[in-house]
């Protein structure tokens, strides 16, 4: 049995103080095609892409048109419960708030 082939879609990741933003590239993929999970500290992040018109006869291919699969790391870092995700233009937009003790905090200096 063959082991199904991926792309991994390449990401770039922003930081504010209170969530991360992480942008995915997947074109071809289907909004309904997107699947986002969290598994123990693992973001997985799949993503269908459809096949050709099954009359159309390939010519030349210079790109591969798989499905898209991205495992990112969280550890505790991000509040599972506020994930939110769109899908627009070929671009994953994913923005996972902070866990509060991921968050900056201010230390109060004290006199002695």
């Amino acid at each position: 049995m063959t082991e199904k082939k991926y792309l991994v879609p390449p990401i770039d990741i922003y930081e504010t103080d209170d969530k991360y933003i992480i942008l995915a590239d997947m074109p071809g993929a289907t909004k309904d095609g997107i699947e986002i999970s969290v598994e123990n500290d693992t973001l997985v992040i799949t993503g269908k892409v459809p096949e050709p018109d099954k009359n159309w006869k390939l010519v030349e291919s210079e790109f591969t048109m798989n499905d898209y699969r991205r495992d990112i790391r969280i550890g505790n870092k991000v509040n599972r419960e506020k994930i939110d995700a769109r899908y627009e233009n070929g671009v994953l937009t994913l923005e996972l708030a902070k866990s509060e003790q991921a968050k900056p905090r201010k230390i109060k200096v004290n006199v002695a």
